[in-house]
């Protein structure tokens, strides 16, 4: 029961993260979620429980490297191999003997593993962090693409490395010879059985579809669970379980890669799944970071009479030799483009950018978290809190630096939200309400005026991200104010009796006071004005049911025309085009006497908008006016719409 409570907590510190991602937009969420949880740690008494090294790389690197794997670029993956492989092989590898070399002389007292096993848990970077990161500032498609591939390869080279080094603190032996074999023996055993258990299960789900089952929720499901068991079965082969679930993932990708209508659905279910397993497995690592912080720092302090300023001077000093060595690396290296055309300052400037984004993260912590508690000669390994606190330390180092220091290096996001440019939004959605407009007849003007209310509304929603809402909320104001003086009106030249105009404007006052918070409609100050007319009027006629009913639809009508002439004379500088086309859409003549017999063809004028829509997405590529990002945002936005039609009113 504690365990479950502790992970509710923490999921819960997860999305509050997410929420105050948004008032904090300049902090990125990993920093958040360490902060939140140093600050569990400290003010609360949630109990932190353990967890092998084993299960916390089943239960966490599993699962966020087969979806790594499934979702990265394969092509640009290709295209930068070289870069890559000097990124994440290379690089590791160096990174591992020199700082481990410098921290083994910062630190007499360390072991030499323990002191590699903490330079290969430093040696990857965090492709999520950086990806979080990057909605910020404008990083090439280029180099993002290396700095994802870098990140799903050295996760596997350095969790290797990491391994041999913590073996070696546990038996206190160490061969190289034997070392270098063993590491080509499971990495390529770790490929291979990934490899096939994904090819198997990729065959196991088409002959399921050809017997004809075609159950989701049962595949993504199956789908959810692969890594883990892949991870299992390479463990038990003692193979390397980690670059079994990378190589699963990169052949289950491909099983995406036929286009049908199951697929494609099969498809986005999967994706919105895995993205909340995702961000919540991530968040959760970084709030284990937090909670593990103040009791290791304490521990450290305690036991290991270090100072809270020589913990400082080992984390600023490791993470100094830790980015310097990237950026050496990229300097020496720089042969990432073929054609090499940029000056000193820009290289330089690129260089800085690749070296500050190289953020540790998720895998840093768990390799640190899984170090043993004793060692060869049965006794305590007493330096384990202080390189897990030098880990815990690098790691918020590198996530201040790369959050605060990338804008200098690039520029500035502004489009934190969506690829998709606003205006060449509007103007397909605008060509797909013409279009709509040529087909109307007296049969279908219901459903197409639904289907056209829609599309008014989609482009609102996208004008308000540059008109001011308090203008929409004086609009919607107006509104009902004409809709309270057309029924007056209507009142004294005696076409709705006093019981239906006073409901109408009872129902108009709570409007309004939810709206605009003033007492005056709370108290119903007007009604003064109706006893007025009642005075005036002498009498007051009772009505059937009938006549009632129908005088409401002749005031509904009224009040609807009344508002498209004061529309008409608005000034179209205080009020947007879409406003005033959208409450005209809502509004105008099309949208009267209308049953339900017409809009039993909604759905089909709503996919045949849908169609249209996408053939100008098409046109606009092929003309140069969205380029392949934009179209394929778009293009998953409509699929998106596409699966909500039948829950369209």
């Amino acid at each position: 029961m504690v365990i479950f409570e502790s992970v509710l907590v923490m999921l819960a510190v997860v999305l509050i993260s997410n929420v105050l991602n948004r008032f904090m937009p300049t902090i990125a969420v990993p920093l958040i979620q360490v902060g939140l949880g140093i600050i569990l740690a400290i003010f609360t008494s949630l109990e932190f429980f353990e967890l092998s090294s084993e299960f916390f790389m089943l239960l966490f690197l599993a699962p966020l490297l087969f979806n790594d794997g499934v979702t990265v670029d394969k092509h640009a993956l290709w295209e930068a191999r070289k870069a890559i492989g000097m990124l994440s092989i290379v690089l590791v590898f160096v990174t591992v003997g020199l700082l481990g070399s410098v921290i083994h002389w910062l630190i007499p007292s360390m072991p030499w593993a323990g002191s590699f096993a903490l330079a290969a848990a430093l040696a990857p970077t965090d492709a999520v962090a950086v990806s979080a990161l990057a909605q910020k500032v404008k990083i090439p498609h280029k180099m993002m693409h290396t700095l994802e591939g870098e990140s799903l390869i050295n996760d596997a080279s350095g969790l290797v490395s990491f391994q041999f080094a913590a073996a070696a603190l546990l038996t206190g032996t160490f061969s190289l010879i034997d070392a270098s074999i063993s590491f080509v023996l499971i990495s390529l055993g770790g490929v291979l059985i990934g490899a096939i258990l994904s090819v198997i299960v990729i065959q196991v789900v088409k002959l399921l579809r050809s017997l004809g089952i075609e159950n989701s929720i049962s595949f993504i499901l199956l789908e959810l669970i692969l890594p883990f068991g892949i991870f299992l079965v390479a463990e038990e082969f003692h193979a390397n379980g980690i670059l079994a679930v990378v190589s699963a993932g990169l052949i289950y990708s491909f099983s995406y890669k036929k286009v049908n209508p199951e697929i494609a659905q099969l498809h986005l279910l999967s994706k919105n799944t895995w993205a909340v397993f995702t961000f919540s497995l991530n968040g959760l690592v970084f709030v284990l970071l937090g909670l593990q912080l103040p009791a290791a720092i304490q521990t450290v302090w305690e036991n290991n009479n270090i100072s809270n300023l020589m913990l400082i001077f080992y984390i600023l000093v490791i993470t100094t030799i830790l980015l310097g060595i990237r950026f050496i690396c990229f300097s020496v290296f720089k042969n990432f483009e073929k054609e090499n055309q940029e000056n000193k300052r820009e290289s330089l400037k690129q260089s800085a950018l690749y070296t500050i984004s190289g953020v540790r993260g998720t895998i840093t912590l768990v390799s640190a978290l899984s170090l043993p508690m004793i060692v060869s000669d049965g006794s305590m390994f007493l330096e384990r809190e202080l390189l897990i606190s030098i880990a815990g330390g690098v790691i918020i180092s590198t996530l201040l630096l790369a959050n605060f220091a990338m804008p200098l290096f690039a520029e500035k996001n502004e489009k934190t939200e969506s690829a998709i440019d606003n205006q060449k939004e509007k103007e397909i959605l605008r060509d797909v309400i013409k279009e709509l407009d040529k087909h109307t007849t007296i049969e279908n003007q219901g459903a197409i005026a639904k289907v056209i209310d829609i599309y008014n509304e989609r482009i609102l929603n996208l004008s308000q991200e540059q008109e001011d809402s308090d203008r929409l909320d004086h609009l919607k104001e107006l509104i009902l104010k004409w809709q309270f003086v057309d029924t007056l009106k209507q009142l004294h030249d005696k076409q709705v009796n006093l019981q239906v105009a006073f409901r109408h404007i009872r129902h108009l006052n709570k409007l309004l006071y939810h709206l605009t918070k003033d007492e005056t409609y709370k108290f119903n100050i007007f009604y003064g004005k109706i006893i007025k007319e009642k005075i005036k009027l002498r009498t007051l006629v009772p009505l059937s049911y009938a006549e009632k009913r129908q005088q409401r639809r002749f005031l509904k009508e009224s009040n609807w025309s009344y508002i498209m002439i004061k529309l008409d004379e608005l000034d179209p500088e205080e009020f947007s085009p879409e406003m005033i086309a959208f409450y005209k859409s809502r509004y105008s003549r099309k949208n009267r006497h209308l049953n339900k017999e017409s809009f039993e063809s909604t759905d089909e004028w709503l996919e045949y908008a849908i169609q249209i829509e996408r053939d100008k997405v098409q046109k606009a590529f092929e003309r140069g006016d969205m380029d392949r990002n934009e179209v394929k945002e778009y293009r998953e936005n409509l699929v998106a719409m596409e699966s909500t039609i039948q829950y369209i009113d």
